[in-house]
């Protein structure tokens, strides 16, 4: 195998192994963001809760079915970090 099938081979399992635990940490830490900004101004509390639970039902319809659970985690926590940037740009972080 050549030098540059091997770096993204090795590439790959990094990003499995970080996204595998960082995805249940932003899962947590997204849901008690949400709540705690729940009766503040402003719906980011509810959307972050409701975000929160959409990726948990594509978890529940995907994973086994269609992708792996490593797979799903890579991609999940790509669209943590880009829900993370339409945030801060519509000025809905730091509410509480």
């Amino acid at each position: 195998m050549s030098f540059q099938g091997l770096w993204l081979q090795g590439l790959w399992h990094s990003a499995k192994v970080v996204s595998a635990g960082l995805y249940w940490l932003l899962s947590l830490a997204f849901l008690w963001g949400g709540f705690v900004q729940m009766g503040y101004p402003g719906m980011a509390g509810e959307v972050c809760i409701a975000f929160v639970i959409c990726l948990f039902l594509l978890r529940f319809i995907l994973v086994k079915r269609f992708v792996a659970a490593s797979v799903f985690n890579v991609a999940a926590t790509v669209v943590f970090f880009i829900f993370i940037a339409i945030l801060q740009a519509k000025g809905m972080t730091g509410v509480a």
